[in-house]
């Protein structure tokens, strides 16, 4: 009685972890297929190279986890990762989009999602956290 018990309950999780993984799966395909203009932007006054370099080391610093970077076009570039799940929240999926506007200056957008909806403990944004690290990156190097 006790096994059986056992062998249901541990189907009925495995069923659960499964759905939440596909549920997760759908929100990064949503993130990454957003319209590119989608997201708080800012524009700095750096290189499009540059500004590549300093947006992944901003991810890293944020803790997230890089799922991909690629460059879209000659002019844009797309990194998506994604907040750690913790035992709070499912988490959060982030894209920046990098746009090269001339030599010297590139827009860079942050976009960010909750991994699943109904996660009330997700951070909600991951934007000033970006956008800081990436200033603080550009001050120290000047």
């Amino acid at each position: 009685m006790q096994l059986n018990h056992t062998i249901k309950t541990n189907g009925i999780i495995a069923l659960l972890l499964l759905s939440i993984s596909a549920f997760s799966q759908q929100s990064m395909n949503k993130v990454k297929n957003a319209p590119l203009h989608a997201g708080d932007a800012r524009t700095f006054d750096q290189p499009f190279k540059t500004m590549i370099k300093y947006s992944r080391s901003a991810c890293s610093d944020a803790g997230l986890v890089m799922e991909s970077s690629e460059r879209i076009d000659e002019d844009t570039y797309m990194i998506l990762s994604k907040a750690k799940t913790s035992a709070f929240s499912w988490g959060e999926i982030v894209r920046v989009v990098l746009e090269k506007k001339d030599e010297l200056k590139t827009v860079m957008r942050v976009y960010t999602r909750k991994r699943i909806g109904i996660n009330v403990a997700a951070k909600g944004s991951y934007t000033n956290t970006l956008f800081s690290s990436v200033e603080s990156n550009i001050e120290f190097r000047e």
